[in-house]
């Protein structure tokens, strides 16, 4: 197991399976980067989504294979999980003989040091549930697991839009909101390996309740779910208002955003939306002052719809030292941001 000790200041490591987990460190990975033979597996478990993907020693993806989660419990992921390897290394030309390392990007809490996740916000059944041993004993893999947010925010340092940065911050706007913190290098765990849930900062006092039933966090405005339950809250009160017509039309969030200019109603929750989006930022801006701050998932296919009028509530906010350097953009690895960042975590632990 791995583990920060507050005492002595200074990282433990300690075998987890047939790796050895050490602290994901960007600088590592790019002083001594993995040789272009490597070939590793990579495994997500987020956004409503099965993913698998074989990749090279640079990032590249040989084989994939992908399905929904359909809301299945813990077992029924790791039968399906399972099979999808299987199909991306066939996809490949590969077996699993030619894997140097498998790596798992788990949409909730986790416990990366055991390999066990915490639970599942959405499905049930993955309360202190060894995926990650399950998996390496099923896959012949050596096998490690990290939250998602975390590991799209180490992939998109080492492949993505971050890279030669060395203090990032990752927004992940998806199901839920998540995030992923670097510093100097460093992906930052905390305490208790919540450092990064971005999605439970407090951004109003009495705001509508997230889904870990507390009022008035990021998630309860910005989540996807969120976002779509408040734009159809807003038609109802607004009967004659055009926007019900262009939901009915509009199956993704990105939609949603894009007919905002048409519809007042639409255009006020997403206003607020970005209002409180810009709070959440302007405020990790200050207190971490990084280089980057990259914005990731579904949400973010909205593209400049997005981008713009946050990048002006972040200004409007944000302490005007800390906006000297640092550059807020969009992810590159879109919607494979957290498989190919299960791909970085298996080159980088292998």
């Amino acid at each position: 197991m791995v583990g920060y000790n507050a005492y002595r200041g200074r990282w433990t490591a300690q075998r987890v399976g047939k790796l050895i987990v050490t602290e994901l460190s960007v600088k590592r990975f790019r002083a001594r980067p993995p040789a272009a033979t490597d070939r590793v597996l990579g495994l997500a478990v987020a956004g409503g989504m099965l993913r698998a993907a074989v990749a090279d020693g640079r990032g590249k993806i040989l084989g994939r294979a992908s399905e929904p989660s359909d809301n299945l419990d813990a077992n029924g992921v790791l039968r399906r999980l399972t099979a999808l390897a299987s199909a991306a290394l066939t996809a490949a030309g590969l077996t699993p003989v030619d894997i140097k390392a498998a790596g798992i990007a788990f949409g909730g809490p986790v416990d990366p040091y055991r390999g066990l996740t915490i639970f599942s916000p959405r499905s049930p059944g993955f309360e202190h549930f060894p995926l990650a041993a399950l998996l390496e004993e099923r896959l012949g893999i050596p096998t490690v697991l990290e939250n998602d947010a975390r590991a799209a925010a180490f992939g998109e340092a080492v492949f993505g839009a971050a890279r030669g940065c060395q203090t990032v911050i990752y927004v992940h706007l998806g199901t839920g909101v998540g995030g992923g913190i670097i510093v100097d290098g460093r992906l930052v765990y905390g305490a208790s390996s919540t450092a990064g849930e971005i999605g439970h900062m407090v951004v109003t006092a009495g705001g509508p309740l997230c889904s870990c039933g507390k009022p008035g966090h990021l998630e309860a405005y910005a989540s996807e779910a969120a976002l779509r339950a408040r734009v159809w809250e807003a038609l109802l009160l607004s009967p004659d208002d055009p926007g019900h017509e262009f939901v009915r039309e509009t199956r993704t969030v990105a939609g949603l955003f894009e007919c905002a200019s048409r519809s007042p109603a639409i255009q006020r929750v997403v206003n607020d939306t970005i209002q409180m989006l810009g709070l959440a930022i302007a405020t990790l801006i200050a207190t971490l002052n990084p280089e980057a701050v990259i914005i990731g998932g579904p949400m973010a296919e909205a593209g400049n719809a997005l981008l713009d009028p946050l990048q002006a509530r972040i200004r409007q906010f944000a302490y005007p030292a800390s906006l000297q350097r640092v550059r807020v953009t969009l992810a590159e690895l879109g919607a494979d941001a957290p498989v190919v960042g299960a791909v970085a975590l298996a080159l980088a632990r292998s």
